[in-house]
């Protein structure tokens, strides 16, 4: 079966969030950002485990926002650097956990980031 090759405004949003926290885990544990390769590495995973398929373009926009994102995090909400929001924002698959308040928090920037980009 086919996978659609275009995310809807929620599916980029999650995607969005979870290469936003990666690179806070990442941050969090080497002090350094996801390299381009690891972020791509990132968005393969996310699209495999959730089905989904993405057009070039909306992978590289996506992909090229999350590390200006996840740097705005930072500035403006330190505490997603600390070790147990950042471990709380994934469960133990490396799947986001929506339990999390910060894991919904940084859905919600990513989906009113998207909303203002105009990228529905």
């Amino acid at each position: 079966m086919d996978r659609p090759l275009n995310l809807d405004l929620r599916a980029r949003a999650e995607l969005l969030t979870y290469l936003v926290a990666s690179h806070l885990l990442v941050r969090q544990m080497t002090g350094d950002w996801l390299s381009v390769e690891h972020v791509v590495e990132s968005m393969k995973l996310w699209l495999s485990s959730n089905g989904g398929g993405a057009d070039l373009m909306q992978r590289v926009k996506l992909g090229s926002h999350a590390l200006d994102m996840a740097k705005r995090v930072v500035q403006t909400k330190p505490i997603m650097l600390d070790p147990l929001t950042v471990k709380g924002l994934f469960c133990e698959n490396l799947r986001l956990d929506f339990r999390s308040p910060a894991a919904r928090e940084l859905y919600q920037m990513s989906l009113n980031f998207l909303i203002n980009k105009w990228w529905q």
